[in-house]
């Protein structure tokens, strides 16, 4: 939905399905019957969000042919003027508090933030407020390069396409410096994002966007940690949740009080710290004593610098 959101706000004129399915390569089935099923679908849910995409039935040579197109103007809001400090306290309240009214979640979504579900427990969400995203999207759109710093080192990217995982925003697309498929999280982007030359390059076949960002299952389990598990007890809001995502074989025992204690690969230590504090309160690593000795390091470290 991103990526047609994304064609559909950076063209002037309005397009048929047909050129959307040769921009968006992949994206849709060849099947035509089921392309028009899956676009529709895709349609239906960003006008749910309150995006308004327009339909016009051409004339001439493509007569009965309808186009599609979205203006920016009927959906966007001006910049409301927010400091960084004002939108993080707006994205918290709206991920904490339950939002009834449609009205309320769509005026939300426009300000940067989303509703999420208030049985996780506190987490942050985070919307379409990095600067880099209009810049990253009109890319993506038109087969541009772009150009930034990423870890101190100046990259050049042909970006394929975008993901949002567990709260942060991830670009997948060849590295230069690099010669590979590479994936690069928006908010750790060093510098100003710069796009190049239009029709640079050709997203490849058979792409999975998906896929090519590693889950927090696979990135916490490679890893050169000598601890390759922990046990760690989870609250019990999260249980569910958490055994969902390692299975129900991680589980090593329920407790009293409805928590439940897991075994989570932690082989990689950044990728187990991301997991683990995005719980906030929720989640407390057990054993053994080195792996919840380091955790405790990690905190003191955070506490001092705030």
């Amino acid at each position: 939905m991103l990526n047609l959101l994304a064609l559909l706000s950076a063209r002037t004129q309005p397009i048929t399905l047909k050129q959307i399915r040769a921009e968006l390569l992949n994206q849709y089935s060849e099947d035509n019957n089921a392309a028009r099923a899956q676009f529709e679908r895709d349609k239906s849910d960003l006008r749910a969000l309150g995006i308004p995409i327009e339909g016009t039935v051409l004339g001439g040579a493509q007569a009965g042919e309808t186009a599609y197109s979205v203006n920016r103007n009927s959906y966007e809001l001006s910049d409301m003027g927010f400091t960084a400090d004002e939108l993080q306290a707006l994205q918290l309240a709206a991920s904490i508090v339950h939002l009834g009214a449609q009205e309320g979640e769509q005026a939300l979504w426009k300000l940067g933030a989303e509703r999420v579900n208030p049985n996780l427990g506190p987490r942050a969400s985070i919307g379409f407020t990095d600067p880099h995203l209009d810049t990253i999207l009109d890319a993506i759109s038109v087969r541009a390069p772009l150009t930034f710093m990423y870890k101190g080192e100046h990259r050049t990217v042909d970006t394929y396409g975008m993901l949002a995982r567990r709260g942060f925003w991830y670009i997948i697309g060849f590295d230069h410096l690099r010669k590979a498929q590479r994936v690069f999280r928006v908010d750790r982007i060093e510098s100003n994002v710069k796009k190049g030359k239009s029709g640079s390059y050709v997203i490849p076949k058979n792409l999975n966007i998906v896929n090519a960002v590693p889950t927090d299952r696979q990135m916490m389990a490679s890893g050169d940690y000598e601890h390759a598990t922990a046990h760690v007890r989870v609250a019990a809001s999260l249980v569910r949740t958490v055994a969902r995502e390692f299975g129900d074989t991680a589980k090593v025992r329920d407790e009293p009080d409805g928590s439940a204690v897991f075994e989570i690969p932690c082989s990689n230590g950044y990728g187990f710290r991301l997991w683990l504090f995005a719980m906030v309160d929720k989640a407390e690593v057990v054993s053994p004593p080195e792996v919840r000795d380091m955790v405790v390091r990690w905190l003191d470290d955070l506490a001092e610098r705030a």
